[in-house]
C-alpha cells in the first residue's frame, strides 16, 4: 500500500484496513521500518530569460520532431540537472512521503 502511494496518510491506511491510526503508525514505523520525510525545495531558480530560452528550444524540438519523426528523437542527448515537477504541494505536510530505512537519501 505504501509502495504504491508514498504520500498516503495514516488515516487512509487505518480506514482501509480497519485498524486505529496508532496501530498503523506502530506497524509502519516499527515493524516495516518506514519514516515520513519532506521534500526539499531546490535553491537554484531559473530566471525569466532562462525559462523563455528553454521554451523556445522545446518549441524548436517539437517542430523538428513533426518534420523528421522518430529518427530525430534518436539523436537527442541530454545532460541537464534541472527538474520540473508537475506536482506542487501547497504545504509541507503534502510533500511528506514514506521512505524505508534502507532507502537512499533524495539528495
Amino acid at each position: 500500500m505504501i509502495r504504491g502511494k508514498r504520500r498516503i496518510k495514516q488515516k487512509e491506511i487505518a480506514d482501509e484496513v480497519g485498524i486505529s491510526k496508532e496501530q498503523v503508525h506502530h506497524i509502519v514505523t516499527t515493524v516495516l521500518g518506514y519514516r515520513k520525510v519532506c521534500a526539499h525545495w531546490v535553491p537554484r531558480q531559473h530566471t525569466v530569460e532562462m525559462k523563455a530560452q528553454r521554451k523556445n528550444v522545446c518549441t524548436q524540438y517539437l517542430k523538428r520532431y513533426n518534420t523528421e519523426g522518430e529518427a530525430f528523437l534518436q539523436r537527442i542527448l541530454t545532460g541537464d540537472e534541472s527538474w520540473a515537477h508537475h506536482y506542487g504541494p501547497e504545504c509541507k505536510a503534502q510533500s511528506m512521503e514514506y521512505r524505508h530505512k534502507t532507502s537512499q537519501s533524495a539528495r
